[in-house]
């Protein structure tokens, strides 16, 4: 996807979205069978290492799931 505007300066820009990543959280105790609350799905690159999404388990509940796209 991409958004198209002209700058103040008349000049035209062109910005591409990252990519959505494969990993999918679902937070504060939504689970991926039920899906009834709010998930969070990164920017590619941009997923936590195993220890944060290990952390936000035990701290906050959150269930990371690699998702085939």
């Amino acid at each position: 996807m991409t958004d198209d505007f002209y700058t103040a300066k008349g000049e035209y820009k062109l910005f591409t979205q990252p990519g959505r990543s494969e990993w999918k959280c679902y937070m504060f105790g939504n689970k991926p069978e039920i899906n009834d609350g709010l998930a969070y799905v990164p920017a590619k690159g941009q997923e936590p290492n195993w220890f944060v999404r290990w952390m936000m388990k035990i701290c906050f509940d959150c269930t990371w799931v690699k998702e085939q796209l």
